[in-house]
């Protein structure tokens, strides 16, 4: 057993005669004690934070005899709580300041002798002290007790050699793994010395061997050894990474409303893959953005006589199987807003999700329904949803409605829906309707949905609609997003961002619904102009922003972060929306904004002037990106 050890245990069983004192003598000292101590700072702060007489001296019910029992073991325990930071030869002195004495028969004790314990100091040193005092003046137990523990640090031991020996399967099976392990040993020679880092070095190793296939890794031997004289300590560790684990069938615990293919349909992991701590956090994640659970666990029992085929475990806690809640706020983008919506997720008690919500904003008015069943085998579900988008920011009628069937599939980073949709669309005087067939697909590759920094992202869709389908014209509808996300220096970043769409049509653009058209401006797309107030350039003419068959826009942004929660950033996008490709108006905005990374996730504040408007507009954008 190491010094360390021995010192804890010894420290544990001091702290049990400790409270058989306090429980077995009467009250002596009713206004505590006062402990000063004379220390360098790293030290000062270690032993105000743990040390036994130090936290005990605000509590009124300290006894005589376990105030005498802190202080004879004080030393013992402060040596073996700097040897923790690498101080083993630390020298204590505990003074009594009433007397100016030094406490106990040894004025000075070394870190060897303290984890050694070779003696303690007596009672009867102190009360002959307090006797002699007190025939020419007030007894010592008259006077609150005051003492100051004084300590010279020594030298600070250093890592003087470093060893790790890989032993298992993985020298075998993976050799170039097993030598990136040993040189990512984070221990390294010369380096300062510490319990704190020798533990860290240990726990870390084992994280990334178990993090893929050795799941069972385990240390044989560990050691540190420390030459007192020198301050030096050689370290060792053998480490075996033991059997290479697979995955085997998921077993679900927890569930008392839904089938166990709510939880399998989400796995992804093939039977016989290689244990992989990441897939299995991937796999949690994506029960934990189901509306079934309040809390997913998925783990594995790395039983080395059970490697081959292990199962998959997950222990889920239901929510309720209903929820009904309301949102209120406001941004720039649709003014004040109230949102309503209540979910039931077990219709017909197959696990299917019915949802109905109504936003109610200043510039738009949203009413929705829809009813999903839970995924297949394939990770795919259904979902049939109707809607209606009443749309005010124009001084004319522009109402949409809307009936679809959807087959979709969202996995970690990729999604695909296959729709038909249903329009039927008024603007002003024109009415328009279209059975829209469609695909969408987006693809996410970045290191932090919430807070992306490098990585890219994008979105595509294209769909089809023809009056021999009952379709008021015929079109192809396309439309495409792309943003990627560049690291600079240690924190900011750069993200630009390019977005286009277009309505190829031999018709007119009234007959095509208006939902289904382009507009721009706004936190997402234009800034320095408000919330789709860019449209058709001859309507804008006249005064009315109608929607027009192609958008295009494009943006570049720099971020920089003063800490881990504030940035400035400055941005300029570009961008057009046209029904005729003769005639291409841009519109620019400039601008510098705000960013925090607020517990509810990432705001934004911009302020951009917007050219040829010649106006200056602030943006406020709250939400996850993706």
């Amino acid at each position: 057993m190491s010094v360390f050890s021995l010192c804890w245990v010894r420290r544990l069983a001091c702290g049990a005669v400790g409270a058989a004192l306090l429980s077995l003598s009467a009250p002596a000292y009713a206004n505590n004690y006062s402990i000063n101590i004379d220390a360098p700072p790293e030290a000062k702060a270690l032993l105000e934070q743990y040390l036994d007489i130090v936290r005990y001296r605000s509590r009124e019910d300290i006894r005589d005899e376990y105030l005498d029992f802190l202080i004879d073991h004080a030393a013992e325990q402060a040596a073996s709580l700097l040897a923790t930071k690498g101080y083993f030869n630390s020298r204590i002195m505990i003074i009594d300041d009433r007397t100016g004495k030094t406490v106990g028969t040894d004025a000075q004790l070394s870190a060897t002798q303290a984890a050694q314990a070779t003696r303690s100091f007596g009672r009867s040193v102190e009360l002959q002290d307090a006797g002699s005092e007190a025939e020419t003046a007030t007894p010592a137990v008259s006077k609150l007790p005051s003492y100051t523990i004084k300590v010279e640090l020594g030298e600070q031991a250093i890592v003087r050699s470093a060893k790790l020996d890989m032993q298992g399967l993985i020298t075998q099976q993976d050799p170039q793994r097993a030598n990136d392990l040993v040189f990512d040993w984070s221990l390294q020679e010369d380096e300062a010395f510490t319990q704190n880092d020798w533990s860290l070095a240990k726990t870390l190793l084992l994280r990334k061997i178990r993090s893929d296939a050795y799941a069972g890794a385990r240390f044989r031997s560990t050691e540190a050894l420390v030459d007192l004289p020198r301050t030096g300590v050689d370290v060792s560790a053998v480490l075996d990474s033991g059997p290479y684990f697979t995955l085997g069938d998921v077993e679900v615990s927890g569930l008392r409303r839904y089938r166990s293919s709510i939880v399998t349909n989400v796995n992804t992991i093939e039977q016989g893959e290689a244990y992989s701590r990441e897939k299995l956090l991937a796999y949690q994640k994506r029960l934990q953005d189901l509306p079934y659970f309040s809390n997913v666990v998925v783990d594995i029992n790395p039983d080395p006589n059970d490697a081959q085929l292990t199962p998959i475990k997950v222990n889920v806690i239901e929510l309720p199987s209903s929820n009904f809640k309301g949102v209120v706020g406001y941004s720039t983008d649709g003014g004040f807003h109230a949102k309503t919506q209540y979910s039931h997720y077990n219709v017909f008690k197959r696990g299917w999700i019915y949802d109905i919500r109504y936003d109610w904003q200043q510039k738009e008015r949203i009413g929705q329904t829809s009813l999903t069943t839970p995924q297949n085998k394939n990770h795919y579900q259904w979902s049939l949803f109707a809607k209606v988008d009443d749309d005010r920011t124009l001084d004319v009628i522009d109402r949409t409605s809307q009936v679809g069937l959807h087959y979709s599939r969202k996995l970690e980073r990729t999604s695909v829906s296959y729709n038909l949709d249903y329009y039927n669309s008024r603007l002003d005087e024109f009415r328009s309707r279209a059975w829209v067939l469609s695909v969408d697909w987006s693809k996410h590759n970045v290191d932090n949905n919430s807070y992306p920094r490098q990585g890219y992202a994008v979105d595509a869709s294209i769909g089809v609609a023809s009056k021999a389908m009952g379709s008021s014209t015929n079109f192809v509808r396309s439309y495409g997003r792309y943003r990627h996300f560049f690291p600079f220096l240690k924190k900011d970043s750069l993200v630009l961002r390019a977005e286009l769409g277009m309505i190829n049509t031999r018709g007119d653009w009234f007959d095509v619904p208006s939902s289904l058209l382009f507009k721009a401006g706004g936190s997402n797309s234009i800034r320095g102009y408000g919330y789709q107030s860019i449209g058709d350039p001859d309507a804008m003419a006249d005064n009315v922003v109608l929607p027009a068959r192609y958008m295009a826009t494009a943006s570049a942004e720099y971020t920089h972060w003063f800490n881990n929660s504030w940035g400035a950033a400055v941005f300029y996008d570009v961008g057009s929306v046209t029904d005729d490709l003769k005639s291409r108006p841009l519109y620019h905005g400039i601008g510098v904004g705000a960013r925090w990374r607020s517990p509810v996730g990432p705001i934004q504040f911009d302020i951009a002037y917007g050219y040829p408007r010649k106006r200056i507009a602030p943006h406020i954008s709250i939400g996850i990106m993706f």
